[in-house]
C-alpha cells in the first residue's frame, strides 16, 4: 500500500516517514495533477498534507480527494490547524464536506512563526496517552473546534512552560482527530521543516519519530516496531537522544558472489567473463585485490576477500552508509567453497538454500541455453540491501552482457524496486525478490516468441507453492488457492477475496545473435501484517521460509525453460498447466478499450504471439461489434490492465 504526499513536502518529512512506515508502506509524492487523473485510491493508505497544504485544488483533484476520505480513507495534515463550518467555504478554499454532520472540515495553514517562537524554550506536547514529548516547533495555526467534542478526539495539547506564550485553551491544542464520512482525517500543529525534522547526523529526531508514530497508528496504520533507541533515555526525556538507525536498511549494502559447494570454478569464471584477470589489482589506483567493473549506472568493486574481511566491509558499509549513496557498489568474492556465516548474514540462511536446492535440483541436468557448466540458482549474488536486483542486472550492460547466464540476484531488501511499468515494488522484510539472468541464441529461440517467458515464471511460481515443501497440491491443500492473475501477477483466494502477493517483470536485449533475459520476480512468503503474504494460507504452526520457496522456483523455472527452448519457444507442452494455474478461465469481464465497451469471455492464450484470447459474448447487442471480427478480441499484455475487482481489461496507462 501507498502512503502518499501531496507536492513537494521537505525531504527530511518524506524520509522520517518512510523511516517510520518502512518496509510495511510504500511513501511516494504525488500531485494535483495525478491526485484528479490517476487511480491513486486504490492503493492509498493514506494521503499526507504537508503545511502549508492544498488551500485550493483543481476542482476533480478536490472531488478525488473527498471521495477517498468520505469512502473510508485517511488523511494526515501536518503543520495545519483546523476549523469546521455549517457550510461549504468560499469557492477556492479547500475542504472536506461531513455530510452526516452537516459540516466542512477546513485546514488552516500557518500565519507564520515568529522568531521568539523558536526559541531554546520550547513547549512540549502531552499526548492523550501520558507520553511527553519534547524539542517540536509549534506552527502557528488556528484549531476552532466549534463541532461537537464526542466527535472530535484531541490527541494531543501543548504543555507552557514558562515564557513559552502559548496561552489560551484553545492554542493549547496540538492535534486532532475528526470522522469523515467513512473515513478520517487527522491535523497537527507542528512544524515539521528539514531543519526541526533532522538531527546534525540526518537522523529524524526522536520526538518527531515518536509523534509520527502516535499520529500514524491513531490513523489505523500498522505501523512496525520501532528500533531500540540509545541507553541515554527515551524520546520523552527533556534531553535530545539519538535513536539508532532503523533495522532495515537504509542504503546499499555489500554483496556475496556465491555458489554451490563442489563447484569451485563458478567465482574465478565469473571474474574471468566480467575481463577481471586474477592478477589484476583496482584500475583506478584502489588497493591491491580489488577488481574494477565501471558500467554505465553503476561501478563494481569485487573485492577478494577471507570471512574476516567480508565481515568488516559489512560492517564499515553499516556505518558509513548515510554519506555512501553513491559509492562504488561492493561484491565480495569469497575463497572456494567458502560460504558466510549466519553471522554475516542474518537474513538468509545460504547454506539451508543451497542444501534444498541440491535436494530438489537431483540430476535435473542445466538448460541446453546457458553458457555455463551450472544449473539455475547455482551461482548468485546476495546483498541484505541493493537499490534494486532488476536494475543491476538491467541498467550496466558490460555487466549484462559479460555475465555467464543463468546466474541470479537476490536482496532481502530492495531500495528502489521496480514493478510493471513505473511501478515501485514494496520491499518487506519476509518478501522474497530476485532477478534472474537467462540467455539463448535467437537462433534457437525466435523473438517472436519472447512473449511468453512471463507466462512460465509465472507458471514456475504456481508449481512451487503447489510442492508438498510449501502448500501442497492434492485437493485439499492449500496451494491450490495460488492463481495467476494474467498477465504476471500472483494472487491467493482467501475468505475475504483475493488478494495480491507478487509480481512478474521480464526485459529483454538483443547482443551478438543472443537474447539477454532478465527476470524479475517478487512474493510475499512470510511478510507480517498488514502486508497479505503466501503464509496467509498456511495452517497454524506451519511456517514458510524463502530459502526453501527460492529454491523450488528455480528449480521448476529451469525445468520449463529448457523445454520451451529446445521447442523453439512453442506455447504448446505448457497450456494445460497454465490454464490450471490461472484464475481466469471462462471468466466474463468487460473490455473498455473499445467504444462503447463490451463484455468479453476469456478462453486462453494464443499460441502465435502470446496474446489474451477472447469471444465476444452472444447477446442482443453483438451484432454491432465490428472490430476487425466478431469471432476473436485478443488482446497484448503489455498493452491492457486487468481490474480483478472490477473485471475490467482497461488501456494499461
Amino acid at each position: 500500500m501507498n502512503v502518499l504526499i501531496y507536492t513537494s513536502a521537505p525531504s527530511g518529512l518524506s524520509n522520517a516517514l518512510r523511516s517510520v512506515l518502512s518496509p510495511f508502506y510504500t511513501v511516494q509524492s504525488i500531485t494535483s495533477g495525478s491526485l484528479a487523473t490517476q487511480p491513486w485510491t486504490t492503493s492509498c493508505a493514506l494521503l499526507v498534507l504537508p503545511s502549508p497544504g492544498p488551500l485550493s485544488l483543481p476542482k476533480p483533484a478536490h472531488e478525488a480527494i473527498q471521495e477517498y476520505i468520505t469512502a473510508g480513507g485517511r488523511m494526515f495534515g501536518i503543520g495545519l490547524g483546523v476549523s469546521f463550518l455549517p457550510h461549504s467555504p468560499a469557492r477556492n478554499r479547500f475542504d472536506l464536506w461531513d455530510a452526516r454532520s452537516g459540516t466542512a472540515i477546513v485546514p488552516e495553514a500557518p500565519r507564520g512563526v515568529s522568531e521568539s517562537t523558536r526559541s531554546s524554550s520550547l513547549p512540549s506536547i502531552r499526548l492523550q496517552t501520558g507520553a511527553l514529548l519534547s524539542g517540536l516547533w509549534p506552527a502557528d495555526v488556528p484549531f476552532e473546534l466549534t463541532r461537537a467534542t464526542s466527535e472530535v478526539i484531541i490527541h494531543g495539547h501543548w504543555e507552557d512552560p514558562p515564557g513559552a506564550g502559548v496561552g489560551t485553551a484553545a492554542a493549547a491544542v496540538a492535534g486532532v482527530q475528526v470522522p469523515v464520512g467513512s473515513g478520517r482525517a487527522a491535523f497537527w500543529g507542528v512544524s515539521l521543516d528539514d531543519d526541526v525534522i533532522e538531527d546534525h547526523d540526518g537522523f529524524a529526531s526522536p520526538s518527531v519519530l515518536a509523534l509520527l508514530r502516535y499520529a500514524l497508528t491513531s490513523l489505523g496504520l500498522t505501523v512496525p516496531a520501532a528500533a531500540e533507541s540509545s541507553s541515554s533515555g527515551s524520546p520523552s526525556s527533556p534531553s535530545p537522544l539519538r535513536v539508532l538507525p532503523p533495522a532495515t536498511p537504509q542504503y546499499p549494502l555489500p554483496q556475496f558472489l556465491l555458489h554451490s559447494r563442489g563447484k569451485r570454478h563458478i567465482a574465478e569464471t565469473v571474474l574471468e567473463k566480467l575481463g577481471l584477470s586474477t592478477t589484476d589489482s583496482a584500475s583506478s589506483g584502489g588497493e591491491p585485490g580489488v577488481l574494477v567493473l565501471k558500467d554505465a549506472t553503476d561501478t563494481f568493486h569485487f573485492h577478494r576477500a577471507t570471512i574476516d574481511d567480508g565481515a568488516r566491509l559489512v560492517a564499515e558499509a553499516r556505518e558509513t552508509a548515510a554519506a555512501s549513496q553513491h559509492m562504488p557498489r561492493v561484491v565480495v568474492v569469497l575463497p572456494p567453497d567458502e560460504l558466510p556465516p549466519r553471522e554475516l548474514m542474518p537474513r538468509f540462511d545460504v547454506e539451508k538454500y543451497f542444501a534444498v536446492l541440491e535436494g530438489v535440483r537431483g540430476n535435473q541436468e542445466a538448460s541446453a541455453a546457458a553458457d555455463s557448466s551450472w544449473g539455475l540458482g547455482e551461482a548468485l549474488f546476495y546483498g541484505e540491501a541493493v537499490t534494486s536486483t532488476q536494475t543491476m542486472l538491467e541498467r550496466n550492460p558490460r555487466l549484462l552482457t559479460s555475465l555467464p547466464a543463468p546466474i541470479v540476484s537476490l536482496a532481502t531488501f530492495q531500495l528502489a524496486g521496480r514493478g510493471r511499468g513505473s511501478n515501485a515494488w514494496l520491499s518487506p522484510e519476509g518478501c522474497l525478490q530476485f532477478s534472474v539472468l537467462v540467455r539463448a541464441p535467437l537462433s534457437a529461440l525466435p523473438a517472436a516468441r519472447l512473449v511468453f517467458v512471463q507466462y512460465l515464471v509465472g507458471l514456475a511460481v504456481i508449481h512451487a507453492c503447489r510442492h508438498r515443501r510449501v502448500l501442497g497440491s492434492g485437493d485439499g491443500d492449500r496451494g491450490a488457492r495460488v492463481k495467476l492473475k494474467w498477465p504476471n501477477d500472483v494472487y491467493v483466494e482467501l475468505p475475504g477475496g483475493e488478494k495480491k502477493v507478487g509480481g512478474i517483470l521480464v526485459n529483454t536485449s538483443f547482443s551478438g545473435g543472443n537474447v539477454d533475459i532478465v527476470v524479475g520476480c517478487g512474493i510475499d512468503v512470510c511478510t507480517p501484517s498488514p502486508v497479505t503474504a503466501l503464509s496467509a494460507l498456511c495452517p497454524p504452526g506451519q511456517q514458510l521460509d524463502i530459502e526453501t520457496v527460492l529454491a523450488l522456483i528455480l528449480t521448476e523455472f529451469e525445468r520449463l525453460w529448457t523445454t520451451f527452448v529446445r521447442g523453439r519457444g512453442s506455447w504448446a507442452p505448457f497450456e494445460e498447466a497454465y490454464l490450471d494455474a490461472w484464475m481466469h478461465s471462462d471468466q466474463l469481464v468487460t473490455l473498455t478499450t473499445v467504444d462503447p465497451p463490451i463484455p468479453v469471455r476469456i478462453i486462453g492464450i494464443t499460441h502465435d504471439h502470446g496474446l489474451l484470447r477472447t469471444i465476444p459474448e452472444r447477446t442482443g447487442w453483438s451484432r454491432s461489434w465490428r472490430h476487425g471480427t466478431d469471432e476473436y478480441v485478443d488482446l497484448r499484455p503489455d498493452g491492457n490492465s486487468f481490474d480483478i475487482m472490477t473485471g475490467l481489461i482497461k488501456a494499461k496507462k
